[in-house]
């Protein structure tokens, strides 16, 4: 009898060192962080995109691997003020937005960082990403009022001027 039970806890024991050996050997989520910088990318007036992304030309798109940061050099001429992260599942695949911390926008740490955009998958899944971003553009004389006048009808833009 304490043959069979020797046995049987012997037989659980191997179960679950081999069980417990795949999910902490084999699993993404210990993949170490690290940072891979994106130079390229095209940018077509106010916008930057990482990749081709249109009927013709679609991707790669940047491999987002569990635990990476992906840093983004936009070329813009200034902070991008809208951006876009889209999650594919393959390097050519079909795109869906982003959401939750599966690509977390990181704050800028210098003032280096107003040329790039920097996201980090903290997930364990596999991705690949498109990123789109934006900077505002202005008619000459609009400035960053969006297209409003700033001075009242009639004056000539001094304090007080009738």
């Amino acid at each position: 009898m304490r043959a069979a039970h020797r046995n049987a806890v012997t037989l659980a024991a191997i179960a679950l060192a081999l069980g417990s050996a795949g999910c902490s050997f084999t699993s993404t989520c210990n993949r170490d962080e690290d940072t891979v910088v994106i130079s390229d990318g095209l940018v077509f007036g106010n916008t930057y995109i990482s990749a081709p992304n249109d009927a013709e030309h679609r991707g790669p798109f940047a491999h987002f691997p569990p635990a990476r940061t992906l840093v983004f050099e936009h070329h813009l001429p200034s902070v991008p003020y809208q951006i876009a992260i889209w999650l594919a599942f393959q390097d050519h695949g079909t795109l869906a937005p982003a959401a939750g911390n599966s690509s977390l926008m990181l704050r800028p740490e210098t003032a280096e960082d107003d040329k790039t955009i920097r996201i980090k998958n903290d997930t364990c899944s596999e991705f690949w990403v498109w990123l789109q971003a934006s900077v505002p553009t202005y008619s000459e004389g609009q400035g960053a009022t969006a297209g409003m006048d700033t001075d009242p009808p009639g004056t000539d833009g001094s304090a007080g001027a009738q």
